[in-house]
Formats: structure tokens, C-alpha cells, sequence
């Protein structure tokens, strides 16, 4: 990462480096650092050498700081300063709670994750289109990557071809939920703890898209490591959002499974061999409970 963009953001908050940056899947580091007054803050950089494509989700996440979240009902951290030139883009951000493992997390956690997600999606949308993008599973779901995906799921998903033959059915589901503001990468490390509310952090895949898809990768996840997504949440987010619980559950169920199918073998090279087969197990749990519940 080149120094002077890094350099130049310090210098400009008058921040003191305490820990040097942690890589992140978006291309940007992280560093942890104090403020003159002794706050503990984040700088985010992404140097322009990182890509057209990491630069934009950075500038997204910008954007959502300073259009978005001053309206939004959900914490995230509060951007304290920014950076954005032709050497990439800086954001300082305050330290805003703690994280937890999600195999720590208690059954109260993953309500007030419900209850938080339904407030964001049950907010007003912005109107702009920066905010909508070309739907990556609806991309998958149109144009599927069929080799990859007999190879990962032939061994273990019976009825395979069944799932594939009816991608529009799947999504359907779900299409009586109105379009909303989602997170769009939301999963457990995305998220921190403050005085025991949930604060959601990293927006650069922020979107105007099915808020079901929020729940959905959240689950997707966490599976993995070998942790399941407690119905607490599901319960929770229904009743904040006053939704029918049965179709929502049915909603997330399709999409759940879609995305496994569809979207996973692409990932399937960085997975070891135990989240290899949790992924497996809970990708057929998922199609038969769909073809059972569906009555096919």
C-alpha cells in the first residue's frame, strides 16, 4: 500500500498509527489509531493501485457515510474524516463496540441482529440509482456456471438438476418483499457490539435489493465455521418487520439455497475440507426441506 496516501490521512486527523493494517477482502488495510485526544479510530485505505472495481466500493461506502446513515435507524460507526484523491481513498472511522465470535453470540444478540435488519429494510430506500447494481445471484441464476456446479453439489444434492431447472421459482419466493436498503455483505465479522446493540460495519456492498438476501448470506456465512443462525432471529426480524412468518421463512429458505448452489462452487478452492462439508450437509438439509415443504 503506498505510504503517502496512509501518511497523508495521518497527517491531516493528527492521528498517531497504533497497529499496522490488517488486509480485508475488499483490498483495503485497516489500521488501528488514536487521535491526539486519545480516541481509539479506524483508518480504512484502498490506494488507487488496488482496481477500478475496489475503489468504487470504497467510494460507495463514502457515499454512504455522508448521503445514508445520518437517516438510517441502525448504528454503524460514525465517520469522524475522509480522504479521497487520485491515490485512493481514506476513511476514518470510530472505534464502535466490541466483536464477538459468532459461535459466542447468545440468543439476545441474534434478536437485536433481527430486529436491526428489519429496521433497515423497513426504512424509506434512496431514490437514486447510484444505489442499485447488477444483482450478482440474479447474474448466477441467469447465466449458472453449470460445470461448476455439478461438481461441487452432483455428490450430494440428489435432486440437483431440479434446483438448477427452476432458478426463477426459487427467487420467487421472495418477491413479495419490497425492495429495500440491504447491507449487502452482511455476515458476523461485519458486525461489532455496543452497550449489547448490534453495530454494522463495512458498507461498501451496500444496495437497493432483497432484503431477504441480508438474512440469507448471513446464514451462507456462518456455515463454515460451523455455526447456525438461530431461529431467534428470524423470529425477531418477522415481528419488528411485522411479516408473515411462514413466507418469510420460505422466502429465506429459497434464497438460501440458491445462493448456495448457484453462487458457492465459485468459493469452493478457499474453503478447507471440514467447511467444504458443512457447506454440503446444510445445502441438502436446505433442498430437501424445500422440495418437502413445496410439496415436489
Amino acid at each position: 500500500m503506498p505510504s503517502d496516501l496512509v501518511e497523508s490521512a495521518v497527517e491531516r486527523f493528527g492521528l498517531e498509527v497504533e497497529r499496522k493494517a490488517a488486509g480485508s477482502a475488499s483490498g483495503a488495510g485497516v489500521f488501528g489509531a488514536r487521535t491526539s485526544e486519545g480516541r481509539r479510530v479506524y483508518l480504512k485505505a484502498t490506494p488507487a493501485e488496488s482496481g477500478s472495481r475496489q475503489l468504487a466500493a470504497a467510494r460507495r461506502e463514502l457515499g454512504f457515510y455522508r448521503q445514508l446513515a445520518p437517516g438510517l435507524p441502525v448504528d454503524s460507526p460514525r465517520m469522524l474524516g475522509a480522504l479521497d484523491d487520485d491515490r485512493g481513498v481514506v476513511l476514518l472511522l470510530e472505534q464502535a463496540g466490541t466483536s464477538r465470535d459468532a459461535a459466542s453470540w447468545t440468543p439476545e444478540m441474534w434478536a437485536r441482529l433481527g430486529r436491526e435488519l428489519a429496521a433497515l429494510h423497513g426504512s424509506v430506500p434512496p431514490v437514486d440509482e447510484y444505489w442499485r447494481r447488477p444483482d450478482v445471484l440474479l447474474q448466477a441464476l441467469s447465466a449458472p456456471d453449470t460445470a461448476a456446479i455439478t461438481a461441487f453439489w452432483q455428490p450430494v444434492l440428489p435432486r440437483l438438476a431440479d434446483v438448477v431447472a427452476q432458478p426463477d421459482e426459487l427467487l420467487a419466493h421472495g418477491a413479495w418483499l419490497p425492495e429495500a436498503l440491504v447491507h449487502g455483505d452482511c455476515h458476523t465479522d461485519n458486525i461489532v457490539f455496543r452497550e449489547g446493540r448490534p453495530v454494522l460495519c463495512d458498507w461498501q456492498e451496500a444496495v437497493i435489493g432483497r432484503p431477504v438476501s441480508d438474512l440469507a448470506f448471513l446464514s451462507v456465512r456462518a456455515t463454515p465455521t460451523g455455526t447456525e443462525v438461530p431461529s431467534v432471529l428470524l423470529d425477531a426480524y418477522a415481528q419488528a418487520g411485522t411479516y408473515d412468518r411462514g413466507l418469510l421463512e420460505q422466502a429465506l429458505l429459497a434464497e438460501e439455497l440458491a445462493m448456495f448452489v448457484f453462487l458457492w462452487p465459485g468459493y469452493a478452492a478457499y474453503i478447507d475440507r471440514l467447511g467444504t462439508e458443512r457447506i454440503q450437509r446444510r445445502g441438502r438439509a436446505l433442498a430437501e426441506r424445500y422440495f418437502r415443504v413445496n410439496g415436489t
